[in-house]
């Protein structure tokens, strides 16, 4: 256990070093990194809204979904309540 929770320390450590930052999927995208500026990214917490990063943003745009649709990350769209399925999260 103790090798485990020093490899993971120093994994931590160098990702700092060398500016790796993942993307958190339960929050706001990091527009620094993302490349490809048409993906949306998920709201975990609310499946009415997606995250957005427009090309020359530092911020990312919080876009909602119309009335009675919701956002599915495979497709890369809302689509109607009926056709909405949870999807368990990826891991960083």
């Amino acid at each position: 256990m103790f090798k485990v929770t020093v490899f993971v320390a120093l994994m931590a450590l160098a990702s700092v070093a060398l500016g790796y930052e993942p993307q958190d999927i339960y929050a706001e995208p990091n527009c620094a990194i993302v490349s490809d500026h048409n993906r949306m990214f998920r709201d975990i917490s609310d499946p009415t809204h997606y995250w957005i990063c427009p090309e020359g943003q530092e911020k990312a745009s919080y876009i909602q979904c119309p009335p009675n649709e919701a956002f599915m990350e495979a497709p890369q769209r809302c689509v109607a309540w009926e056709q909405w399925k949870w999807v368990e999260p990826y891991t960083k």
